[in-house]
């Protein structure tokens, strides 16, 4: 491809975008790292595990007892003397065994009575076979009904007994990892404990050391080569076989466990394979869907081995050295092709079928978030090289530009390689909820991702530095075509009335501004300050079907809805029943109406749950394994409070203890997943946090909430020992996306002149009907909104745009 013209043109007629589906790196990031820890543990010496364990060795056994014994359960038909009448009567008997400890041999063992393979083993499966059958004897003599001992038959029933066991067994150590067998025997009990434990970087993708070389990973060097492994299958078919053996089996979808193949209309592919220059496969990445295809994952696979032995392993975890490049024996071929560095491996496999390597080369990678230096890039040293720019897999082109722009500054100071850009903006039309592949299909065929081909453009370093400002400034911000020059945007062809979104339709407010349909907001002060009183009078505000303003001196209050009143969760993990019940009369009751029937009509969508009563506190809701108790509470409300009203509001009190406050790495990945599938319901969500003892202007997870809030609000007051409501806190907003208050982001004071009563503004600059007049004609004037655009964004009608506001209203 010798110009940019016709680099253009392949990206203007030929360029195939992948879809807007989100990445779930949250749970890559677990099954790898407990795949690490597993592979630690296993080429561990017995003297480094006797420290891991704290325990001794005993001769070449180490042995570790078991918090709860293992109990297996056998049926086996049993031949018993008849009481009354001379012969024999079957009856199938349920026998139990209990193993009270597990053992790890020095090296792998073939020994094991049970033919179980490996370093780990049940304690009493070690000894020799008239031993072990000892151990089944007086398991036999202890099980109820008890076994006469004298019968002839008692061998027979001895051996069929023993063989079962030995299946369970096996079943046993194939669905657990390394990691779960030794969780409940030691105080380094994450994965990344045991990686700080080994000296070794807890970092999912990074390259791993494996000092003792009880396993190897098998690279070129290998007599047993990766592809395919088993005679007559693809190479995809391999994978999946090899998946069953994993360690940390039991922790994968089916899916990934079953060859199945994840491909739609010949335009997607599951299946990336990492060859070296002599195309030998030593990593693959397999993607695949989730139950509802709302996100998709993509898990590394390499293969390693147990030394002199022929057992593999497939594990998720890459090899020592660094990670290679996507299509690097392209590159090695045609060292003078142009080539374009896109961070999708879907995006480099499906448009290499498009063009021949030696015209255009597509190469991709994939390492930890910003850890670029795990990746091998030494290939494209001296290169033509393109940093593709193009929103996919649910980031916006703000979200992508800035991506874009931390690889390009890594390359440059660290590796550098001087590097042009690709500019490709592409459409999607939102999808629905989608229950199997072929609504997958349908979904893209009906409304296929449309790139806007005539913004495509070959940038400079200079002109990409001038996008990536302007989407710092945005970042959050609706969609349009902002990343045109100031003469494109003159030239351009717009978008029709009826196809172009107004900013009313995009947020759907439910208490304006601060509560948006599918975004979250964090309320944040310190401990006592008064935010549980605020956040109880919001949930107060939206569930009274008079549908009152929060701050009867401005606008702040609940819109019209399609409902009477909102339906509003509320998560609380700190006040407890009586402290409820406290900010019940102090803060919610003059928001509802007084009379006792209408009262329950407001209170009954207000839904509070006391979690430690519940028996649901102590939990890191955060990560991938308990999303679904969240999930599975939001559905249960649907049915509380006015029936079949889905929820629409999601209070979480406090951060703290909703987090635990533990394995940061994962509650990072994990808060932003959960965040995003609440959005997906079109929930708003407000979490209250409280700043760390040590210093009280952080946050807790202070860098999880600037990046994954869409509004972060903070509370403060002079006098830190008072906790009147009835003394004015100020509210200063410390990140704000869009909407109104990204323009108007002046702090205010707040307070509570009686209790119970409702909130007011303390000495506010304007009347309500002139903060209103404010917000009206900005967004007429400015904004160029029409007059029931306006009203609908503010949850009144036109007509009242214009019209006093009375305190009632």
């Amino acid at each position: 491809m010798d110009t940019q013209n016709e680099l253009k043109e392949f990206f203007v007629n030929f360029f195939v975008p992948i879809d807007n589906i989100l990445e779930d790196t949250a749970w890559r990031n677990s099954i790898s790292m407990e795949a690490r820890a597993s592979m630690l543990i296993d080429n561990a010496s017995l003297e480094e595990l006797s420290s891991l364990f704290n325990v001794c060795i005993n001769e070449n056994v180490l042995t570790l007892q078991l918090p709860v014994p293992l109990s297996v359960q056998i049926t086996a038909p049993t031949t018993f003397p008849a009481p009354t009448t001379v012969g024999y009567t079957y009856v199938d008997v349920c026998y139990s065994w209990n193993f009270s400890s597990y053992c790890i041999t020095r090296t792998e063992t073939t020994t094991d009575y049970f033919q179980i393979s490996g370093r780990w083993h049940i304690k009493d499966s070690l000894f020799e076979r008239n031993e072990c059958e000892k151990l089944l004897a007086r398991n036999l003599q202890n099980a109820e009904p008890s076994f006469p001992w004298t019968d002839s038959k008692a061998a027979d029933i001895l051996r069929n007994c023993s063989s079962k066991l030995q299946e369970e067994l096996k079943k046993h150590f194939a669905e657990h990892s390394t990691f779960q067998l030794a969780e409940s025997s030691t105080s380094h009990n994450t994965p990344w404990k045991i990686c700080r434990f080994f000296h070794t970087e807890a970092l999912p993708l990074s390259p791993i050391s494996l000092p003792h070389h009880l396993l190897q990973f098998e690279d070129v060097a290998s007599a047993m080569p990766f592809e395919p492994v088993i005679s007559g299958q693809s190479e995809a078919e391999s994978v999946h076989d090899s998946l069953k053996s994993m360690f940390s089996a039991k922790r994968l979808p089916s899916s990934l466990l079953e060859y199945q193949p994840k491909v739609y209309e010949k335009s997607q592919r599951f299946l990336f394979p990492f060859k070296d220059e002599d195309n030998y496969t030593i990593m693959t990445v397999l993607k695949c869907y989730d139950d509802t295809f709302q996100r998709k994952n993509f898990l590394p696979v390499t293969r390693w081995r147990v030394k002199h032995t022929l057992q593999r392993y497939c594990m998720a975890v890459p090899g020592e050295k660094k990670l290679p490049l996507f299509n690097l024996q392209e590159l090695a071929a045609y060292p003078e092709a142009p080539v374009i560095l896109t961070d999708s491996l879907e995006i480099a496999a499906l448009n290499q079928a498009k063009i021949e390597p030696e015209k255009l080369i597509f190469t991709s990678f994939i390492c930890d978030d910003g850890h670029y230096d795990q990746v091998d890039w030494k290939p494209l040293k001296g290169r033509q090289l393109y940093l593709l720019v193009m929103n996919h897999s649910g980031r916006t082109f703000e979200e992508t530009c800035l991506k874009a722009g931390k690889l390009a500054d890594y390359l440059k100071k660290f590796q550098a390689v001087e590097l042009q850009f690709v500019r490709v903006p592409v459409w999607y039309r939102p999808l629905p909820v989608l229950h199997s592949i072929q609504e997958l299909i349908s979904a893209y065929k009906a409304a296929p991702p449309q790139p806007y081909k005539e913004d495509i453009r070959i940038l400079t370093p200079e002109e990409f530095e001038t996008i990536r400002k302007t989407a710092e400034q945005r970042i959050g911000i609706p969609p349009e075509a902002w990343w045109k020059t100031v003469q494109e945007q003159k030239t351009s062809i717009s978008f029709s009335s009826e196809e172009k979104l107004s900013t009313s339709d995009r947020f759907d407010y439910i208490l304006w501004p601060l509560l948006i349909r599918g975004t979250s907001t964090m309320l944040y002060a310190r401990k006592s300050l008064g935010k549980s009183a605020l956040s109880h009078s919001i949930a107060a505000c939206l569930s009274a079907v008079g549908k009152t303003r929060l701050f009867e001196e401005n606008r702040w209050g609940a819109s019209k809805g399609a409902w009477n009143s909102y339906k509003v969760l509320y998560l609380d993990f700190e006040n407890g029943e009586t402290g409820h019940n406290d900010l019940l009369k102090r803060v919610c009751n003059l928001y509802w109406r007084t009379e006792k029937v209408k009262q329950d009509e407001d209170s009954k969508n207000f839904i509070w749950k006391d979690m430690p009563k519940l028996g649901l506190a102590g939990i890191n809701y955060a990560l991938p394994e308990n999303h679904q108790k969240i999930l599975d509470m939001l559905d249960a409300a649907s049915d509380e409070g006015e029936p079949e009203h889905p929820v629409d509001v999601l209070v979480i009190d406090t951060y703290h203890e909703f987090t635990q406050l533990q394995d940061q790495v994962n509650t990072h990945q994990g808060l932003r997943s959960l965040l995003r599938m609440l959005n997906e319901r079109n929930i708003a969500t407000l979490v209250l946090n409280h700043p760390k003892p040590s210093d009280d202007s952080k946050m807790y997870g202070h860098g999880i909430i600037l990046e994954s809030f869409f509004y972060v609000m903070d509370l403060e007051r002079k006098g830190r020992d008072s906790h009147s409501l009835a003394e004015p806190m100020e509210v200063h907003f410390k990140a704000v996306r869009s909407g109104w208050l990204a323009t108007n982001q002046e702090p205010f004071k707040i307070y509570q002149p009686e209790s119970p009563g409702r909130w007011h503004l303390y000495s506010p600059e304007r009347s309500a009907t002139k903060e209103r007049n404010r917000i009206r004609d900005y967004y007429i004037n400015v904004e160029k909104f029409g007059k029931e655009e306006t009203a609908k964004l503010l949850g009144t009608s036109p007509a009242s745009l214009y019209r006093p506001i009375k305190d009632e209203d």
